[in-house]
């Protein structure tokens, strides 16, 4: 993943930067993303004037200390496409030195183009910086995390070398189920089915830092964290709730409560941040939570009998693919109308489980439990493109992709271990032994702080 920046930028006193214009651009024929932010130096005499963090901040050697601050981080379409440009402004004035950092990804991320214009209190141009890439290996923090849900473990994998770093220990009877990364990729937030709760490992040190106590009767399993505004999103059983959490507080929003007996089994929060889509496998019917107001906002009605297990967006958030237990399909479903626009047929008894769109929005990859094998979908045709083979009796759960969309991971429940595909070849490039029955994988966002 590529870093752009400007490094550290003084600014003047006489016809002071009031602010900053950042554009980033893909130039390539691929999608890419962007993470954006800017940052400064707030000294340690500084009465107040510099901007609190927003995700955390890095001392500097008693200098002060190096204050992030997120803007945005956006999707970008290939060249030719409007919505390939982004650009953003950011005051300034009351700060002494200024940078700008951008983090690419996506199979356009090397294509990606930046530039920043510092602008006086008129909006005049003052001067013009192109980005430049840096040399930091940002390779090495990128990790797959993985629950082993009957070993009380998480497993901490190097997704550019494929090697285990790290084994996090979970309180004996803790059962760790599912989990999201934040934003910035900071933390982990892990669901706990055993204890009730949701345990926050740092993915920094890679130890615990924090756990969510979830009410009597309330047993948190799916969790998904909106790249936006940082809410996250779980699901419980027994007691059907979705639970809104504040990740920087870590307190409770609003317990919104769903039709009892639904089981809310899965959950995907909209590429823009507006939506949280929950799958109630028990009802035949996908829940429309409105992010802003907390409140459901419609049902999506699938076909009578069906039990959906898991959703993934496109990037453009138009349509919402979900997996059909019951009748063995793939339900292509238009986010705007709620209109079911495709259904991908599977073969008897295969068990669909997780699905994970590649960051291009090209192919789909279906963790297909009953049939031991991964199916890949063409989603510019909605139909299969290719099988991989998994060992028989691998009973394949969770899958997840890296942010440049490169490699896949799927957990195998049966024999403990995590199955690396290969996007290019479609073929596994790795075996990677985890723990006891491994049941949720999620993988670094585009790293910010």
């Amino acid at each position: 993943m590529p870093i752009l920046d400007t490094g550290l930028l003084f600014n003047r006193e006489l016809r002071r930067t009031a602010s900053l214009r950042i554009t980033v651009m893909n130039r390539g024929r691929q999608q890419a993303s962007a993470g954006i932010q800017v940052y400064t130096i707030a000294s340690e005499e500084a009465g107040g004037h510099e901007p609190p963090p927003l995700y955390g901040e890095q001392q500097g050697g008693g200098y002060g200390k190096l204050v992030m601050r997120r803007l945005a981080i956006v999707e970008l379409q290939p060249v030719g496409y409007a919505s390939g440009t982004f650009t953003v402004q950011h005051d300034v004035r009351e700060w002494p030195v200024f940078g700008v950092s951008i983090t690419a990804g996506g199979l356009a991320a090397g294509e990606v183009f930046a530039s920043m214009a510092e602008l006086d209190e008129r909006g005049e141009m003052i001067a013009q910086h192109n980005l430049q890439v840096m040399t930091a290996l940002m390779d090495e923090m990128m990790h797959a995390y993985v629950a082993n849900h009957t070993g009380h473990t998480v497993t901490v994998i190097q997704t550019a070398t494929n090697t285990r770093v790290a084994t996090i220990p979970f309180p004996a009877g803790s059962s760790p189920r599912q989990l999201d990364f934040t934003p910035n990729g900071r933390e982990v937030f892990v669901t706990c089915q055993g204890d009730k709760t949701v345990k926050i490992i740092n993915a920094m040190t890679h130890a615990i830092v924090g756990e969510i106590t979830f009410p009597q009767g309330a047993v948190p399993l799916a969790v998904a964290i909106s790249r936006n505004s940082g809410k996250a999103y779980v699901t419980t059983m027994m007691e059907d709730y979705i639970v809104v959490v504040d990740t920087e507080t870590r307190a409770f929003v609003k317990l919104i409560p769903l039709p009892p007996g639904s089981d809310p089994i899965a959950l995907a929060v909209t590429p823009d941040g507006q939506h949280a889509y929950c799958c109630l496998i028990n009802k035949g019917c996908i829940a429309v939570l409105d992010t802003a107001t907390h409140a459901l906002k419609s049902m999506i009605k699938l076909p009578p009998g069906a039990k959906p297990s898991a959703i993934a967006f496109t990037p453009d958030g138009a349509i919402a693919y979900v997996t059909d237990v019951r009748f063995e399909r793939v339900y292509a479903i238009q986010t705007e109308s709620g209109a079911i626009a495709a259904t991908i047929m599977l073969d008897e008894g295969n068990d669909p489980q997780k699905l994970v769109i590649t960051p291009d929005g090209a192919l789909a990859y279906v963790a297909i439990r009953g049939g031991d094998e991964i199916v890949v979908i063409n989603l510019s045709r909605n139909e299969i493109l290719t099988r991989i083979e998994l060992p028989a009796g691998s009973n394949a759960s969770d899958i997840a992709i890296t942010a440049d969309g490169l490699k896949v991971y799927v957990t195998i429940l049966t024999f403990g271990y995590v199955a690396v595909i290969d996007v290019a070849s479609q073929l596994p490039i790795a075996i990677l032994p985890t723990g006891s029955f491994p049941s949720g994988v999620a993988i670094s966002p585009i790293l910010l702080d």
